[in-house]
């Protein structure tokens, strides 16, 4: 039974050297955590701010000046049709690049995990295009598919096909190259991803599956498969938000070009602003994004939730 003193001591202040150390504990943290801090509120929480509100002025290139327009720009996007080009070349990025990195990184993974002899060398190499910068990368397939002397079409006359395509210059192909340039430097980092959550893989689970009589196909549907889906879904969320913004891929294959084809969200917003000074149409463009890249996010890992959730 609890005593009135014992119950007067357990409520008693704590002393003044107890306040000192959680004081100096306080203080140990913000000093740790304050160059992180201030390099957030300086070079993130305050460009996103004051974009915000550049988003509702238009700058007047004569006068030097800017005028509140209010909600005018966000307005002038829904009639804008270069604005929808742009979000359906975005959204062909997203749903057809990543849709494909994501099988091709998991059949990669996959297939070296069987390790076969001088796999080691040949994973070294193929990830070699994601530690490209991208704009290096567009450069580098921009000389490849050039059509006078690019190494692409001279390949392809040395078998006898005499008539390629302009790659960078037909509409109907260059949104395609876009595509494809973006899954071959990326691919490797579904890869590595997979391959990393495939290595803590029990070998237990296989070995009974093994043991029940349970076929190889059976074990990669059943078992493999499964197991992976985290792996899958945490890289094809991260390279969906990473395709979303598109841009210096863009800058350096095709500049948007031919026309408006290869536009994409970002670099339209990068065109208004810096080389059309809209820097109000341009801000506002990019709030749309990021409301859009928001919403999906937590949608996605709402969804990613409960999938755990039913899967125990």
């Amino acid at each position: 039974m609890m005593t009135s003193a014992t119950i007067g001591e357990r409520r008693s202040p704590p002393s003044v050297v107890a306040r000192l150390r959680r004081w100096i504990g306080r203080r140990d943290a913000l000093v740790l955590l304050g160059p992180a801090l201030g390099y957030l509120l300086v070079f993130s929480l305050f460009p996103l701010l004051y974009s915000l509100g550049i988003s509702f002025y238009e700058f007047d290139v004569i006068e030097s000046d800017w005028r509140f327009v209010g909600l005018e720009q966000y307005r002038s996007l829904l009639s804008d049709s270069v604005f929808w080009a742009a979000a359906r070349t975005t959204a062909v990025m997203v749903g057809v690049g990543v849709t494909v990195q994501c099988i091709l990184g998991t059949a990669l993974a996959l297939f070296f995990n069987l390790r076969l002899r001088g796999s080691s060398i040949v994973r070294g190499l193929l990830v070699v295009p994601m530690i490209l910068n991208p704009v290096v990368v567009g450069l580098m397939w921009r000389a490849l598919l050039n059509p006078d002397w690019g190494l692409v079409n001279w390949l392809l006359g040395g078998i006898g096909y005499d008539a390629p395509p302009n790659w960078l210059g037909d509409p109907s192909v260059a949104k395609w190259v876009l595509v494809f340039v973006d899954i071959w430097q990326w691919t490797p980092f579904v890869f590595i991803v997979v391959f990393a959550r495939l290595q803590t893989l029990p070998e237990e689970i296989f070995e009974a599956a093994a043991v029940d009589g349970a076929t190889p196909w059976g074990r990669l549907t059943q078992i493999t498969l499964p197991l992976l889906a985290s792996a899958v879904v945490f890289a094809g969320i991260f390279r969906a938000i990473d395709a979303f913004r598109t841009f210096d891929l863009v800058y350096g294959l095709t500049y948007g070009g031919p026309g408006r084809t290869t536009t994409t969200l970002s670099f339209y917003s990068f065109e208004t602003g810096f080389s059309f000074t809209r820097y109000g149409f341009s801000s506002s463009i990019a709030y749309v994004m990021v409301i859009f890249a928001a919403a999906a996010s937590m949608i996605l890992l709402k969804r990613v939730d409960i999938r755990r959730e039913d899967a125990r």
